[in-house]
């Protein structure tokens, strides 16, 4: 599978005029935390492309964004793994919302079903029986026009639109559904376009105007458990031209780009005017790429017809419908136009809208039912909206490439709050490095940590505890001023105490470094279980703000609805203490998907070719910049960016001591006139780094 991290969603207010509160964010992540979900292209459920693990909550000065792990498959295997996983998750959500439901709505409609019956889930619990509706409320039936339409206000007499589609029933808890046609895909396991259903329904008191839709006879569904769904796939509102009687008339074709038939399931669109009178005339057909996936043998085109008075400046008739066609008949309408293969289809009228439509009105509808399709915008002259999925990446700065992690006092502190599978292996252990690095030699894979982690060691032993170190440990040294810390994991029932002590360990570690004026970055991570979970809480700064941050918020809650709370006092404190720093560095650079904030450093490459040397100032080394990309490089001629050593320790002592530094109780950092004397490394590595130890 391939990796890579997503920004799911954010704290600020989006394109929808929705605002979602830090506790909602970590109510998502934490149901799908440890299970996942599929992913699907376009919103639809027939097309798994991978699958999400949304995990974590990242903070930043003015902003907050939920990631995940998303999940691509790279051959046939990982295919099969993600539909597999698709199709368990999706009879799993089922069977949580039956047992959910206690059997109450079967029990309204068990007299009405005929033979057998399947549960669906459409935003509520809904049950799936050949014309169930009509049995059940047989009034609906008469309502019904020679095209199957019926007249809200017809509807409204015992009914409600509610949102989405959906009709609740004015005394019953039973809902009823439009039809399944206006469903992308044309598929009941799909939501509605419901943008345009929704803005439709808007129109139902307008005096002017008669609304007709067409109803799902084969869908019921038990209302007070009906819950929004919501799509964040942006489609803002039509800018076209209001100069109507003037657009030539004739036929005009628009083909998608590859992408577009790729992401959409479009391939082409065909537009036609006409002239009839004082009437003006509009049709629209969209031809689709793929068959209909619950249907056998059907391709089911969107169609729509309007009527233009130009006498009386208004669109006085608009309809929209699907167009079938078996294979065969397919193939042959997409080698025609439109206008030359007739009507030769199995017609489904959805809806109509007649009297005075105006025409904001009806270029709002336009564009809301044909949602999903650019070709619209491509038609009336106005820029597409544009998938994430293909916009190009923004280039990178120098520094971002070769110091990823650059960061400086300004930029604040950056917290990420991740949930994982809960951790077993460190119970009933106060305090344990669970995260390790891996470095491989000759073929195998080492456990290795920065071997400052040593003193944050003895800073635990001053305080009356042992931090646990797997034993085969190698230990690195980098000769800049950035600083992993590893995770630390507390395993004990209530870890409270034990926590605590580790940010006062760290506390005093950030405080003498301060009084010495250095000016690290470091990084550090907290984590312990709570219910079946484990939380990490990871934090990335200057170690100024970092030790101002433990000073203010002394003590982690290790409870869920208390951790809540802290997390929303997070936000509060980053926006009044910082100014807005967002994506320096970025996101994707340091934050991993086992919840760490790591400062990933670039090994710098062959093609600079660097030789270390030793002279009478000791080690050092020499480099050159590649000539044809000399222009590219000011940062390191200007010495910005610059080569800095890093080395496996092998042996070291204590200038105290003299004897082993990481069994001595004296510390470089804590202690004054205490420094490690290093005697034998290894494995000497060149990496790039802004913040070099002189």
């Amino acid at each position: 599978m391939h990796k890579s991290l997503s920004i799911l969603n954010t704290d600020r207010l989006n394109k929808y005029g929705h605002l979602f509160a830090i506790s909602a964010m970590e109510d998502m992540i934490w149901m799908k935390a440890t299970e996942g979900v599929p992913m699907h292209l376009g919103h639809d459920m027939h097309r798994p492309v991978g699958a999400m693990v949304p995990f974590g909550l990242y903070f930043e000065p003015k902003m907050v964004r939920s990631l995940g792990l998303s999940l691509i498959p790279q051959n046939d295997d990982d295919s099969k793994q993600i539909t597999d996983f698709k199709n368990y998750s999706h009879i799993k959500s089922i069977k949580n919302t039956v047992v959910q439901n206690n059997n109450k709505l079967y029990e309204q409609v068990e007299s009405y079903i005929e033979s057998e019956f399947k549960y669906l889930e459409t935003g509520t619990l809904s049950i799936l029986n050949d014309a169930i509706v009509k049995r059940v409320f047989k009034e609906l039936a008469d309502f019904q026009d020679k095209a199957g339409l019926i007249k809200l206000e017809d509807l409204n007499k015992n009914f409600t639109y509610k949102y989405q589609g959906v009709f609740f029933h004015n005394t019953l808890p039973l809902c009823i559904y439009s039809h399944s046609f206006f469903r992308r895909s044309l598929s009941r396991h799909n939501n509605f376009h419901f943008f345009f259903l929704d803005e439709l329904m808007s129109m139902q008191n307008n005096e002017d105007i008669t609304i007709k839709i067409s109803l799902d006879w084969d869908l019921i569904g038990y209302s007070p458990s009906f819950l929004k769904s919501f799509e964040y796939e942006y489609w803002f509102g039509p800018k076209y031209t209001d100069d109507i009687s003037n657009i030539q008339n004739g036929l005009t074709k628009h083909n998608c780009s590859e992408f577009e038939r790729d992401y959409h399931g479009i391939s082409t669109t065909e537009f036609f005017w006409k002239d009839n009178n004082e009437l003006k005339e509009f049709e629209l057909e969209e031809l689709r790429e793929n068959d209909a996936p619950t249907m056998e043998d059907f391709f089911g085109c969107r169609y729509m017809h309007s009527i233009y008075d130009t006498s009386k400046d208004t669109f006085v008739h608009f309809d929209g419908a699907i167009r079938g066609y078996d294979s065969d008949l397919y193939f042959d309408r997409i080698d025609q136009n439109m206008t030359d293969f007739g009507r030769r289809s199995e017609y489904t009228k959805l809806f109509r809208v007649d009297g005075k439509l105006e025409l904001k009105n009806w270029k709002s509808l336009i564009t809301n039912y044909m949602q999903d399709n650019p070709l619209i915008y491509e038609y009336f002259g106005i820029a597409k909206p544009i998938s994430e999925l293909n916009k190009e990446a923004d280039n990178k700065s120098l520094m971002q490439q070769l110091v990823p992690h650059s960061m400086n006092k300004s930029d604040g502190i950056k917290l990420l709050i991740s949930y994982h599978n809960k951790n077993e292996d460190y119970e009933n252990i106060s305090h344990s490095v669970s995260i390790y690095d891996l470095i491989n030699i000759n073929g195998v894979d080492n456990s290795i940590l920065e071997d400052e982690i040593i003193e944050v060691k003895k800073a635990l032993s001053r305080l009356g505890k042992k931090l646990n170190i797997k034993d085969d440990t190698l230990y690195g040294n980098c000769k800049d001023e950035y600083w992993n810390i590893p995770c630390i994991f507390h395993g004990k029932n209530d870890p409270t105490e034990d926590i605590q002590i580790t940010l006062k360990a760290l506390s005093n570690i950030f405080k003498s470094m301060i009084n010495r004026e250095l000016d690290t970055i470091a990084s550090f991570t907290i984590a312990w279980n709570i219910e079946d979970k484990e939380v990490r809480v990871s934090c990335l700064g200057h170690i100024v703000n970092l030790y101002n941050w433990i000073e203010k918020f002394q003590i982690i809650p290790v409870e869920r609805d208390s951790l809540k709370k802290w997390l929303d006092n997070q936000r509060t404190y980053l926006n009044e203490t910082f100014e807005e720093c967002i994506d320096k560095p970025l996101v994707q650079d340091i934050c991993q998907f086992d919840g760490v904030l790591y400062i990933k450093r670039k090994i710098v490459g062959e093609e600079f070719n660097l030789e270390p040397f030793s002279d009478e100032k000791g080690l050092s080394y020499r480099f050159s910049i590649p000539v044809e990309k000399e222009e590219l490089y000011d940062d390191i001629i200007n010495g910005n960016i610059k080569p800095v050593m890093s080395y496996i320790l092998k042996k070291a002592t204590c200038s105290v001591t003299k004897q082993d530094y990481h069994k001595s109780p004296h510390s470089k950092l804590l202690d004054d006139n205490v420094h490690m004397i290093v005697e034998e490394l290894e494995g000497l590595t060149f990496y790039w780094s802004d913040k070099q130890i002189i």
